[in-house]
């Protein structure tokens, strides 16, 4: 071997060894760079957190638009008394005309023009005082509960039948009540669901009943009691329908309006976002939720108060309560999603940043 080819080899040799040198301080700045960012991660974290907390914050315009919405939601349940937007008729019943009815169950085609069963309040020779009456009848049978009511409520109209809240059951006639219905309940719902199987029309038409008279309940001056209550405190439920006016009208009325309010809020904001990346949109929209979630609850808050203080349980907007709380659980889980994705994008973005040696 020549000396020239030991001169390159020796050559090559050394070119090896500088870049296996290179390579050996290149590792170790990254180690010392990792170790940097793993020794100081809860500054760092820290940090990202109050960088998302000012970039999400509320600014002045914000806050003159959360001033705006606690207006509105306040004014909602202050001037929208739960006894307004009714009908004057104090009557819930159909105008519908009273065919004489059978023990046997109805032809379909007559169920539509009836009253229901569960309306009849006159009772016959054979039936003493039942408690129900034309200003107690919708919160003392089940027919008129906005749940039970679909089932017990259709298989009364399909079996001439009505069942108070204690599961009391009688058989109606011509609006009459004249006897308790045989084998009581189970008997009735016994009976409704043969004549289902037997007759798949007259089911399809009695829902179809319920749901008109639900229909035609709905805006009457008691309206529909709240579900269930009627079932487990039928006296707490005549003073929600009678004294308070708490119905299911009152209640989706203030809750969509208060869903409205906030939807208007919410595309007012919008219309003055001036972002240009994904990120800003993001922050924006934290910023506008936050907006109707401290809006919603300070508007609550203040009708929980005032009927405190009052005493005056018809004020109580359950509706825009039940809102607000739907609000704060869906907006603050948006709020953390998209405060985990900017902390642990932001920090895996340092991790892979080889700029990043010190903080």
């Amino acid at each position: 071997m020549s000396s020239e080819d030991l001169l390159r080899r020796r050559q090559k040799l050394q070119q090896n060894i500088g870049h296996g040198i290179q390579q050996l301080k290149r590792g170790q700045k990254e180690i010392e760079r990792i170790i940097t960012i793993q020794d100081h991660s809860a500054e760092i974290l820290e940090d990202l957190d109050r960088q998302f907390e000012e970039r999400t914050g509320l600014t002045s315009l914000d806050i003159t638009l959360l001033f705006l919405a606690v207006g509105l939601q306040t004014a909602r349940w202050f001037f929208m008394n739960n006894k307004l937007f009714r009908f004057k008729n104090a009557s819930s019943g159909d105008a519908m005309m009273n065919k004489a009815l059978s023990l046997a169950p109805p032809d379909w085609r007559d169920v539509l023009t009836q009253s229901v069963p569960y309306d009849a309040i006159r009772t016959g020779d054979h039936v003493s005082h039942t408690g129900l009456s034309g200003t107690t009848h919708q919160y003392r049978t089940l027919g008129h509960d906005p749940i039970f009511g679909w089932v017990v409520g259709t298989a009364n109209i399909m079996t001439n039948s009505l069942t108070k809240c204690d599961l009391e059951t009688f058989q109606v006639k011509d609006q009459c009540i004249i006897r308790h219905y045989p084998g009581g309940m189970p008997g009735m719902m016994s009976r409704a669901i043969t004549y289902g199987i037997n007759d798949p029309q007259l089911l399809a038409v009695s829902v179809a009943r319920q749901a008109i008279h639900f229909g035609s309940d709905y805006f009457t001056k008691q309206g529909l009691p709240v579900p269930g209550i009627s079932t487990i405190n039928n006296n707490f439920a005549k003073k929600m329908l009678t004294e308070w006016h708490l119905d299911m009208w009152s209640i989706t009325r203030s809750a969509a309006l208060a869903a409205l309010i906030n939807q208007l809020v919410a595309i007012i904001h919008r219309l003055f976002f001036d972002g240009t990346s994904q990120n800003d949109k993001k922050f924006y929209e934290v910023r506008t939720r936050k907006i109707i979630s401290y809006s919603n609850l300070i508007a609550e808050t203040a009708n929980i108060g005032y009927v405190v203080v009052t005493k005056d349980i018809s004020k109580l907007d359950i509706g825009g309560i039940g809102v607000a709380i739907y609000q704060l659980i869906t907006n603050q889980k948006f709020i953390r999603k998209i405060k985990r994705e900017f902390i642990f994008g932001s920090f895996k973005d340092k991790i892979l940043d080889d700029s990043f040696l010190s903080i």
